[in-house]
């Protein structure tokens, strides 16, 4: 029993440790957790820990003082440094909103489901906007009834369907994949056992009842081709003869070898791919009309043609450009990368999202006020009408209608947000209302929770003080040091002069420095500047921007080259590939310089600054310190292992 309460002391002691001042500057604090976490992130190269946590508790001691000092300048209400930690903010909320809706779930599922293809039926009954619907459930229920009686599912698609096309097509979609459907759809379709078919599926086109009417391996993707020769719905057969004679001559001529993307461009009444030479957008199963897939999806190698086939768009013919399999491998990092942007940009993401704000309502203290909320679709609609709308029974503006934590919805942001939607026109009044009303408990959950992440995400609000802390580092930084060492030539010049013997030339050369865009043309201008190199403007300027040039002296260590040189004037070094970007720079040695001389003020001038910023800074560290003394607790410092 001993042992086991003195570990728990002993646990305890070391918790209560960790949240224990490191370091002290004025009232301010450091926590150890705060300063491991820092230096964990700034991995140092010296192998003994004990002297790399000493050297960064110097230059975090520094970096907190500055920050204070930027504090103190009011750099954080500074417009430029609000903007931009608002769109990190943004940023991270995202990020952290992405992870908490499980993208990472998503995206797999996404994949799961890209690996076989279902052959979709359904039974559809269209309803109109803004139209009544009792007597079309009236219908889907009906239809519902006599498949669980065994009906056959095509016999009851075309019975009950009230549009053309299901008609025609008795119901019958074809084949379909992930992205293809909606994703509250897919989520029905995909969850279906082959054969099978679902309960009446309400959407904004009407009712619905699918079927998987069997399942295959997916086909993957394709890259297609086409020509197409329109024929008009209501044409002749006369018409029709015409069009499938002008399409079999075109196959003709595409047999004997005639370039297929030029005939497109010149024959294809497709307009939206034949000025791309009859190229499509690649595809999955789905996609296009089932005749128009089938036959893409029977061609087999790069190049093939198909021949003429009829849609109900014309006659097509279709080119073969390439052949995708599906995917295989989800630890791919181009596969994963893929299916998170489709992920991403699909709807799935978005419901993943608004179910997982759902969950979030308690957290943030989501409260409704109390009213009759009729009463409010009243005001609602006095407020659509009105520029000063009536109250209603006690609803006005500022009536409170919901709040969280801290802050209060009033009516009139409810009032706001119904007049920027238009997502719920096909809904009568009151149902618009109360279908809006969900959407918009949800939007502004969504706004509170982003905007106080702060309060509920710990990572989230420290990565935030981070970027912060940094940006306003950068801003003091600049003003107190960089721009100030920059600006002040007197006292630049000065420096110079007082340690004139810090700024000597080694070694060196005035020497032209040519850049050029390929290793060809580089050994050309070598050849117009190796009897005319003070000519190196024009014959470098005659090239644009292929070719970049200077000149300037040197130090010969500075300078690109392939290995070591004998440096002599008139010299033209090797041309050196620059693994960057590709180009490559080589050296035109005008004149040497072989023992050490004075720098002067003009060629010293960035080392100088750069001296004299270490100046400025130790001076204003110092000053910091003045203002707010430093403690280091040594016993909790030490205790860092």
């Amino acid at each position: 029993m001993k042992k086991i309460v003195l570990a728990f002391t002993s646990i305890t002691l070391a918790t209560g440790s960790f949240s224990q001042a490191v370091f002290t500057y004025g009232k301010n604090a450091v926590t150890k957790d705060e300063f491991v976490r820092a230096f964990n992130k700034n991995p140092t190269a010296n192998a003994d820990r004990k002297k790399s946590l000493k050297e960064y508790l110097d230059l975090y001691i520094n970096f907190k003082l500055k920050v204070q000092a930027a504090f103190d300048a009011g750099l954080d209400k500074d417009a430029t440094q609000q903007f931009e930690l608002q769109n990190f903010k943004k940023q991270m909320a995202d990020n952290v909103i992405n992870d908490e809706a499980n993208v990472k779930a998503l995206v797999k599922e996404a994949f799961d489901r890209s690996q076989k293809e279902i052959h979709l039926q359904q039974v559809f009954i269209e309803v109109p906007q803004n139209t009544d619907t009792t007597e079309a459930y009236k219908k889907i229920q009906s239809a519902y009834k006599q498949l669980k009686e065994g009906k056959e599912f095509a016999e009851v698609a075309q019975e009950f369907a009230n549009d053309e096309a299901t008609k025609q097509s008795k119901g019958d979609i074809g084949f379909i994949t992930v992205f293809t459907l909606p994703y509250d759809i897919e989520n029905k379709v995909y969850n279906l056992k082959s054969n099978s078919f679902s309960a009446p599926v309400k959407t904004k086109a009407g009712y619905h009842i699918f079927k998987n009417a069997g399942e295959r391996k997916s086909l993957g993707s394709r890259r297609v081709a086409q020509i197409l020769i329109t024929v008009p719905p209501n044409a002749s057969v006369e018409d029709n003869n015409l069009a499938s004679r002008k399409a079999d001559s075109l196959y003709n001529l595409l047999k004997k070898g005639t370039d297929f993307g030029a005939l497109a461009a010149t024959v294809s009444n497709d307009l939206s791919s034949s000025n791309n030479r009859g190229e499509l957008p690649e595809f999955t199963t789905g996609t296009y009309n089932a005749n128009f897939e089938d036959v893409a999806f029977s061609l087999k190698t790069n190049g093939d043609i198909s021949k003429p086939f009829q849609t109900e768009y014309g006659y097509h013919i279709l080119k073969l450009l390439e052949a995708k399999p599906a995917l295989s491998n989800l630890n791919d990092p181009v596969t994963f990368a893929s299916l998170q942007e489709k992920v991403t940009k699909d709807n799935r993401l978005e419901l993943s999202k608004k179910e997982l704000i759902q969950k979030k309502l308690a957290l943030i203290n989501y409260k409704p006020s109390v009213f009759k909320t009729d009463d409010l679709y009243i005001f609602t609609d006095s407020a659509l009408q009105n520029i000063n709308p009536v109250a209603v029974k006690g609803i006005n503006g500022s009536t409170p209608i919901f709040s969280f934590a801290r802050q209060n919805i009033k009516a009139s942001d409810w009032v706001k947000f119904v007049k920027g939607s238009r997502a719920t026109s096909y809904l009568t009044n009151k149902d618009r209302y109360r279908e809006l009303y969900k959407e918009f408990i949800t939007a502004a959950a969504d706004e509170y929770y982003r905007n106080n992440m702060d309060l509920y995400n710990a990572d989230y609000s420290r990565q935030v003080k981070e970027f912060k802390e940094a940006n306003l580092l950068f801003g003091i930084m600049e003003k107190n040091v960089w721009g100030k060492a920059n600006t002040d030539t007197s006292n630049l010049l000065q420096y110079y002069n007082q340690h004139k013997s810090k700024y000597i030339w080694p070694a060196s050369a005035d020497v032209v420095i040519v850049t050029c865009n390929s290793e060809k043309q580089a050994h050309e201008i070598q050849q117009k500047l190796k009897d005319n190199v003070n000519n190196w403007r024009q014959i470098t300027g005659n090239n644009g921007t292929d070719v970049a040039a200077d000149s300037g002296r040197y130090e010969l260590g500075q300078l690109p080259v392939v290995d070591r040189t004998n440096f002599t004037p008139g010299l033209i070094t090797a041309p050196v590939k620059n693994l960057n970007d590709g180009t490559y720079t080589f050296n035109c040695i005008v004149k040497m310089y072989n023992e050490p001389g004075q720098r002067s003020y003009d060629d010293a001038r960035g080392m100088v600054i750069s001296d004299y910023q270490q100046v400025l800074e130790e001076k204003w560290i110092a000053e910091l310190k003045k203002k707010y003394p430093v403690k280091v607790n040594q016993g909790i410092f030490q205790s860092i292992k």
